[in-house]
């Protein structure tokens, strides 16, 4: 039986919310305020890449909390209702009040106009457009993920076949050509990433020794720092999923450490880990507003990102009490009757 509470993993989940809110609002900054020096700007566009943390952290986290679920059909509808109540109660107040605000105020975004569509927005499949909420198409191939997991509750040995089958289609469609339209979703690279994630929850049921979890993490911290200097926009697809196979080797450390030994994080970083979804989902069209008035307020390009980051992971804390927390409870309490 593995532990099923690892505060490393919110903690991380909080450090790829962080770098995200960071890429955004230095994008917004540049937008509304001040143009930023060009080595800020490719600095900050890195935090594009905590997108990748997510995914990877989405595979293995899914695959370790459900590793010892019956393969059942009541086991398996339970997990629907569970991913299904994780993403669409905390999401849908904020999509639909993107849909009726691009309605009203169509240059809310800093690139102007947007052209989104109504299905991917309200229901998060893939459609030939984005959903309104810009950062919603990670939960499209979230939601794509939920479903070929499905396959874990006939057998894992059809979960195996399922995403082997799954990640070598992706690769021999990407070698031919880049998947466009909503073949976008399901043919993407980057759920190559989620994959990575459930191998290495499959990983940690290895009787991996305490001192090899620290080289282990360490590997993967010089794999993702490797990939990430290597990392050009010709070559940036692939050397991502190396960047994703070193998060994944990360992932697989620190769990492992923390099952034989205790990891004291701050508690500041695991108030950031559990409020990260309401954070993710909130701050790009917060960001629209707070750098538009730091830029009436003339503020310098530092003082207006700071103070968009600090607004957004307020909001987004706040969020998660109020709404995100709230329906969880809601309904965890009617999963248990």
């Amino acid at each position: 039986m593995v532990r099923s509470q690892v505060q490393s993993l919110q903690v991380f989940r909080g450090f790829a919310a962080l770098v995200v809110v960071a890429h955004h609002s230095a994008l917004s900054t540049d937008a509304f305020v001040s143009r930023l020096p060009d080595s800020a700007k490719t600095l900050f566009d890195m935090g594009h890449l905590g997108v990748d943390f997510f995914f990877v952290l989405s595979g293995f986290i899914i695959m370790y909390a459900h590793m010892d679920d019956a393969a059942t059909l009541t086991a398996s509808k339970r997990y629907v209702l569970k991913r299904l109540s994780r993403i669409y109660p905390a999401y849908l107040p904020v999509g639909m009040a993107l849909l009726v605000l691009y309605a009203v105020m169509p240059d809310l975004s800093a690139s102007g106009g947007r052209h989104y569509s109504l299905i991917s927005s309200l229901l998060l499949l893939p459609a030939d457009s984005r959903p309104a909420l810009s950062v919603a198409w990670t939960l499209v191939h979230e939601l794509m993920f939920y479903l070929v997991f499905v396959l874990f509750f006939v057998s894992r040995h059809w979960l195996a076949a399922g995403l082997l089958a799954w990640a070598a289609l992706i690769f021999l469609v990407n070698y031919w050509y880049t998947p466009t339209g909503w073949l976008r979703y399901p043919l993407s690279l980057m759920n190559i990433e989620f994959i990575l994630g459930v191998g290495a929850a499959w990983v940690v049921r290895y009787q991996i020794s305490y001192k090899k979890a620290g080289w282990i993490a360490v590997l993967g911290a010089a794999i993702a720092i490797c990939a990430l200097l290597l990392m050009t926009q010709e070559n940036g697809l692939y050397l991502r999923l190396v960047l994703a196979m070193g998060l994944a080797l990360v992932i697989v450390g620190f769990t492992v450490h923390e099952q034989s030994s205790f990891l004291g994080w701050p508690a500041l970083l695991l108030i950031l880990g559990n409020a990260s979804y309401s954070i993710y989902l909130i701050h790009n069209p917060l960001l629209s507003i707070t750098q538009r008035v730091a830029g009436r307020m003339q503020l310098t390009w530092p003082l207006a990102m700071i103070l968009g980051i600090v607004l957004s992971l307020f909001a987004g804390w706040l969020y998660y009490l109020s709404v995100e927390r709230t329906a969880l409870r809601f309904f965890q309490q009617r999963l248990r009757r």
